[in-house]
Order: structure tokens, then C-alpha cells, then sequence
């Protein structure tokens, strides 16, 4: 199904039909994949276009053509109500539809009368069905765009942020507006794949967007290397051209089962790897906390029991946490490590009163005495370095104690992408 954008007549654009002579809009529909049931969950609707020549117009140039006032709502609704039509002629009975707003029409579109929930009535499309992607845009009034996410989410639509990480998709719009679901953006998939540091960081920002109460969708993966890195992250749904591109027509419900199974079993091979990988990297540190963590807890002096840890090539620092969080002592510096110092870190270094009592290490420690902790890589606040921190809880006469080893993460993985994912045991 098409709309002649020139012979919409006074429901759509009266009197500005001419703005778009001879250009016809066209439904394409790009799958949304969720990770879990490894097959599509959602499809997009996305707008196609074509001159009167049957020259493809982009969507951008398309709006370009529309860019303040009714001209932009009413083109905005038209293509909301094509793609509504469209998906519905599939009779697909449970999947859902993401429908792109312009927060910008989100926002004004209520002084022209309500669209969305006629629309879908008026098509016999539960609200509950329908996703209401909000896409990258600046808005003049923030309240008024969350009066109208209200709007949508009322109705019982899902309420997407589009593009986070990029412009006007940040974590602000995120507090405000409450999505349901979250699209990572692509720029920031592509970087995932190749940079480490970028990987590193992905699986926090999923982790956030999870405690924000919301789904996270990897939207742009082309390869299968970023494919891996969104499983890894723990997403809930994937989208792009490496599963499947848009067309106009619904793919069948098993395309992409051999492409997920591939996907999967290479997953489970990269983990079985980086598993063996890391435990013969870490073996001989973890050794060495644990013969320090007898010797402390035999009575010998802290220098004496940790130098063979010092001694190992990547440990940065040793030192010693009481139970209620107070450092003991000075930190035991590798001697490697002196010449690396930042001054500019000199005030975080540990003095009287430094307490680590809230830093998960510390926490998971006391809770399974005898077992080493392991972190994600990160910064340490007392040296220049991206490190991971070992920590032992042990006894001594009177009180547990916790001994931490910081060892030198780019050092130690060789800053290979696979250790990029490194978790605790």
C-alpha cells in the first residue's frame, strides 16, 4: 500500500500538497530480534520514498521538505498511519510495531487533536501492541513532550528513547520520560566492536538501563563481531542489517534460526576461551594472595607475606582492609610502580580515615571468606592505570581482614578485546 502524498486532500496537507508533488510513501519493516527467544519480536515501521521520476527519496530529505509546523505533523501522522495499515494487512497477531515520532510532533501534536489512539482503534490495533519510538531531536519544551509520552504511555503503548548515547538522547530524557525500552545508538555499536574501552563501558550502560526499568535494544549491528559484544552486554533485543534489512514485506518466523544458532555457538566458545585464557592469566596471582593471605594470618608481617605478590610482573599495589572498611596501614607499592605514579592523583592516595567499606570487592569478600574476588577492569582513584582488584577476606586473632591486590589490566590481557569482558568469579 502507498499514499500519493500530492492527493491527500484536507484530512492531511491541504493546500501544501504541492510541497510534495509526485512523491509516494512506501512501508518498510525491519525485524527486532529478541536475544532470549531468538526470533523477531517487534518490527519497525520506516518510510520509503520516490519522486515522481520513481527516484528513491531519503527519509531525511523527505522531512527536510516539512521541517516546522502542521506540514511536519501532518507528514509525521501520515507515515504512522501507512505503517499501521501496512502491518496490519500481515495479520501478525502478537509481534509488536515501533512507530517513529518526531519528539517535536510529539509535543505539538496535541493542539491539533489526538492521532495515535484513533488511529489504532480505527485499525483494530491493541495500544499494547504498538512501541512509540521517540527518535534523536531536540524540544523546545521537555514538559511538554513528557505530557505527551503520558499521552501515549496512557493509551497502554510502550515508550521507546531512539539513539541513546547520541545528542538529545541522553540519560536526562531517560529520567524524565521513563521508557520501557532503550536503542542504543549505532555509532556507539560500531564502536563496541572494535575498541575495547568501548566494550568495557557497553556492559555497564546495558547494566544501567536495566536498573532503570528498561529493555535494551542493540540497534546498527552489521557484523557478527558486534552481534557477540550485544549478547555478551546481556541486551535484550538486536536489530539491523547482520540479522535481517528492511523490506516491505514480513520475513518468515524461522529466517534468522541458523544465523542465532551460529551466533550462539560461537558465543559459548568465545566465553569457554576467554574462561580458560583468564584463569591461566590470573593463576599464578591468585596463587600468590592466597599464600599471602596464610602467611598474614599466621602472624607474619605484611611486607614479608606480600612481597612474592609484589614480585609477580603486573601487580601494582597490595594492602590491607579491616572489617569495618579502614585501610590498615600504607599501600605496599611494586617498585615498577613508583616511577609510573600520576602526581596528579596525589590527593586520592590512602591516608588516615580512607575507608573502602562501599566498594563491592571489599563487600564480597567479607561475604565468602577464603575465596578470591575478582572485579571488572577499572580505574584505579590511587594510580593512572586500569586495573583489576583481587581480594581475599582471612582471620587473624580478633577481627577478618581483607587483603587487595590492584594488578594492571591492559598489562595483564594484553589490551586483546576478549579480555574486555573479563567477570568476577
Amino acid at each position: 500500500m502507498s499514499i500519493d502524498v500530492a492527493a491527500l486532500g484536507e484530512a492531511a496537507v491541504q493546500g501544501q500538497g504541492d510541497s510534495f508533488a509526485g512523491c509516494r510513501l512506501y512501508s518498510h519493516f525491519q525485524p527486532i530480534y529478541s536475544l532470549a527467544h531468538r526470533q523477531a519480536v517487534a518490527y519497525e515501521g520506516l518510510v520509503r520514498a520516490t519522486d515522481g521520476a520513481s527516484r528513491p527519496v531519503e527519509p531525511m530529505a523527505l522531512f527536510a521538505m516539512a521541517p516546522r509546523g502542521e506540514r511536519r505533523i501532518h507528514l509525521d501522522r501520515m507515515c504512522r498511519r501507512l505503517h499501521v495499515e501496512n502491518f496490519q494487512r500481515f495479520g501478525e497477531p502478537r509481534s509488536w510495531l515501533f512507530l517513529n515520532v518526531d519528539p517535536y510532533v510529539a509535543a505539538e501534536g496535541p493542539r491539533h487533536g489526538s492521532f495515535l489512539g484513533p488511529l489504532l482503534e480505527r485499525h483494530g490495533l491493541a495500544p499494547e501492541r504498538v512501541a512509540v519510538e521517540l527518535i534523536e531531536m531536540a524540544v523546545e519544551d521537555e514538559q511538554r513532550l513528557a505530557s505527551a509520552v503520558e499521552y501515549y504511555r496512557h493509551l497502554g503503548c510502550l515508550i521507546v528513547i531512539d539513539d541513546f548515547g547520541a545528542g538529545h538522547s541522553n540519560f536526562d530524557r531517560i529520567w524524565r520520560l521513563r521508557p520501557d525500552v532503550v536503542k542504543i545508538d549505532r555509532e556507539m555499536t560500531r564502536r563496541v566492536g572494535v575498541e575495547p574501552l568501548a566494550r568495557r563501558m557497553f556492559t555497564g550502560i546495558v547494566q544501567l538501563m536495566h536498573e532503570a526499568g528498561a529493555l535494551v535494544c542493540v540497534e546498527g549491528i552489521e557484523t557478527e563481531a558486534e552481534a557477540l559484544c550485544a549478547i555478551d552486554a546481556g541486551a535484550d533485543l538486536v536489530q539491523g542489517h547482520y540479522f535481517s534489512r528492511a523490506a516491505p514485506e514480513l520475513p518468515a518466523e524461522d529466517d534468522c534460526r541458523a544465523r542465532f544458532g551460529h551466533l550462539f555457538a560461537g558465543f559459548r566458545a568465545e566465553v569457554a576461551e576467554l574462561q580458560d585464557r583468564r584463569h591461566t592469566s590470573l593463576r599464578p596471582y591468585i596463587s600468590a594472595l592466597l599464600s599471602a593471605g596464610d602467611y598474614l594470618a599466621g602472624g607474619v608481617a605484611f611486607d614479608r607475606a606480600a612481597k612474592p605478590l609484589l614480585d609477580l610482573d603486573h601487580v601494582q599495589r597490595c594492602y590491607l582492609i579491616a572489617s569495618d572498611g579502614s585501610q590498615i596501614g600504607a599501600n605496599l607499592e611494586a617498585p615498577r610502580n613508583a616511577d609510573a605514579r600520576d602526581p596528579r592523583l596525589e590527593p586520592m592516595l590512602p591516608g588516615p580515615g580512607t575507608n573502602w567499606q562501599t566498594k563491592p570487592y571489599f563487600r564480597r569478600a567479607l561475604e565468602a571468606p577464603g575465596r578470591i574476588q575478582i572485579t571488572r577492569p577499572y580505574m584505579s582513584i590511587t594510580g593512572p592505570k586500569i586495573c583489576v582488584t583481587l581480594s581475599l577476606a582471612f582471620m587473624v586473632p580478633g577481627e577478618t581482614q581483607v587483603l587487595c591486590a590492584d594488578v594492571d589490566f591492559a598489562a595483564l590481557a594484553g589490551e586483546d578485546l576478549a579480555f574486555g569482558v573479563m567477570r568476577r568469579d
